[in-house]
């Protein structure tokens, strides 16, 4: 068995990242997209460092240094078990090519480890991302011992396998209650989003303190802090422990019990795997089939209507580009019960907030748009949209029609809470519905002109393409990015007239939209 778990784990890693593509491709254009892949991740791994690096030092100025490693552990510990959980039922239990993998003689022990070593890769990168700065700004400040350094750099290979087990376990129950259901994938989106949603309103309750007193608070809190997370999560404050008092033992004694669990899970996955694949990937019929009137529609409505039906059949894709919409609803929510004033400790800008909600709207709705995986979701299935007897813009524009449909309910609850918690004036009130509605559609014709730049047809699981591709790094980020540059002269410029620079924005922003559907329609599919 463990020569099958070397060739398997093997297999896994060198499809994770492209690195086969890299390795062995004679395409230069191919090579040249993951050399841009691969600029694009080291951008976003500084300004990950730069963050972490200023969380720690700010913390370190507040006198809190004795709470940062575990809290550190604890932050990646949190980011692990969130990105894993997503990932379980498309990684552990990958439906691609299950039927080829049950058909050999393998052992099913050895397609499990070989997957969550994958999985136990990835997540080490969080790891290393979140500590590696954290670590190195707390000793340049610090100057601790050099056992901290060493209990650091062993506990980071161990870190992942608690918070990977308990996501393997809440992802698989997920999996259960949802496999023998009619719309498992929407049930298990559902189930992710209102996770997902309860944390999201969970953590603003620190925004019920104002600066000042916050900041009091944090003075003082360093026994409320370690209890905090002691209560969430207890072996991150063992951990941390180790690492300031050079405690060795304590170190090897949570590795060992992190080791047990881990083990454990594995062996459970293992013995069950073939069953929970089996109810996972089983489909729900009934057979009174009835023959009714047929109908005919529209070619953009089929189509429309076609990609509504490929995004709900994936609880990844579902979860991944939703909530951005929910965050707009919740932002509208927060206005219409706190105020705009509330904005202000997030947002410590010296202007008219009230002018800027329409861009700090419109930056949350365009997060993550449907159309920077749609067009490599169509994966090995590309060459049957590429033959239909439609244009290029037709396809596109069925894209960006699902997309805007999904975001239009969010849109319009959004937009009546805040008229009716702003009471804007008439001018104020056209911002506040045009400038949204504009930066929607550029962001979805933004978000193919992206995936068209670096489309991944070969992918295994969908995850590959919704979280980790570069497509759905620069489209769901870019569009936000692009959204605030365009607010700036509104802050910069106070004695411009507000009116007149939003229409300016309005129009350049219109303007770029028409270009980009224009790019578009004129790719040739053949070159994809």
């Amino acid at each position: 068995m463990g020569t099958q778990i070397k060739n398997l784990t093997k297999f896994q890693m060198t499809n994770l990242f492209g690195i086969n593509v890299i390795r062995h491709t004679s395409d230069k254009k191919a090579k040249n997209k993951a050399i841009a892949l691969g600029i694009v991740w080291l951008f976003v791994i500084a300004v990950l460092f730069l963050y972490v690096g200023g969380f720690v030092y700010g913390f370190i100025q507040l006198g809190l240094e004795d709470t940062l490693p575990m809290y550190l552990i604890a932050v990646a510990s949190l980011v692990i078990f969130f990105f894993s959980m997503f990932m379980t039922g498309s990684v552990i239990f990958q439906k691609n090519g299950y039927d080829i993998i049950s058909s050999l003689p393998l052992s099913q022990t050895a397609i499990v480890i070989s997957r969550f070593l994958r999985m136990y890769v990835e997540n080490l990168l969080f790891v290393f991302a979140i500590l590696i700065p954290g670590i190195g700004v707390y000793a340049f400040l610090l100057h601790p011992p050099v056992s901290f350094y060493l209990i650091a750099l062993l506990e980071a290979f161990f870190l992942p396998m608690v918070p990977l087990t308990f996501a393997t376990l809440l992802g698989a129950l997920v999996t259960a209650i949802t496999s023998r259901m009619r719309y498992k994938s929407l049930i298990g989106a559902g189930l992710s989003i209102v996770l997902v949603v309860i944390i999201l309103i969970g953590s603003s309750s620190l925004g019920g303190y104002d600066e000042n007193a916050l900041k009091d608070m944090i003075l003082s809190m360093s026994d409320m802090l370690t209890k905090g997370i002691a209560g969430i999560y207890p072996p991150a404050v063992w951990l941390g422990n180790a690492m300031l008092q050079g405690d060795f033992l304590l170190c090897i004694l949570c590795i060992a019990g992190f080791l047990v669990i881990f083990t454990g899970m594995v062996a459970l996955v293992s013995v069950k795997f073939h069953s929970i694949c089996r109810g996972l990937f089983s489909t729900y019929s009934k057979n009174n089939y009835k023959m009714g009137t047929l109908k005919q529609e529209g070619v953009l409505f089929s189509m429309c209507k076609r990609e509504m039906k490929r995004y709900f059949a994936s609880s990844v894709y579902v979860t991944n580009t939703i909530i951005g919409p929910i965050m707009g609803v919740l932002l509208a929510i927060g206005v219409l019960v706190s105020g705009v004033e509330k904005l202000k400790e997030y947002i410590p800008l010296q202007t008219d907030l009230a002018g800027l909600l329409p861009f700090v709207l419109s930056c949350v709705l365009c997060m993550m748009p449907t159309t920077c995986s749609s067009v490599s979701l169509e994966g090995k299935q590309w060459w049957i949209v590429k033959s239909l007897p439609v244009s290029t813009q037709m396809i596109f524009d069925s894209k960006v029609l699902m997309n805007l449909i999904l975001i239009a309910p969010f849109y319009l609850v959004s937009e009546v809470l805040l008229v009716i918690a702003l009471k804007p004036v008439f001018l104020d009130t056209i911002w506040l519905v045009v400038i949204p509605a504009i930066f929607c559609v550029f962001a979805c014709e933004f978000g193919i002109t992206i995936n068209l730049k670096f489309p991944v047809f070969n992918w295994e699981n969908e995850v590959t393409v919704v979280k980790q591709s570069a497509s759905a790094l620069i489209g769901g980020l870019g569009g936000p990015v692009i959204i605030i540059l365009c607010a700036v002269p509104v802050v910069m410029f106070p004695q411009v007239s507000a009116d007149f620079t939003k229409l300016v924005i309005c129009i350049m922003a219109a303007g770029l939209t028409i270009f980009l559907r224009s790019a578009n329609a004129r790719t040739n599919l053949l070159e994809l």
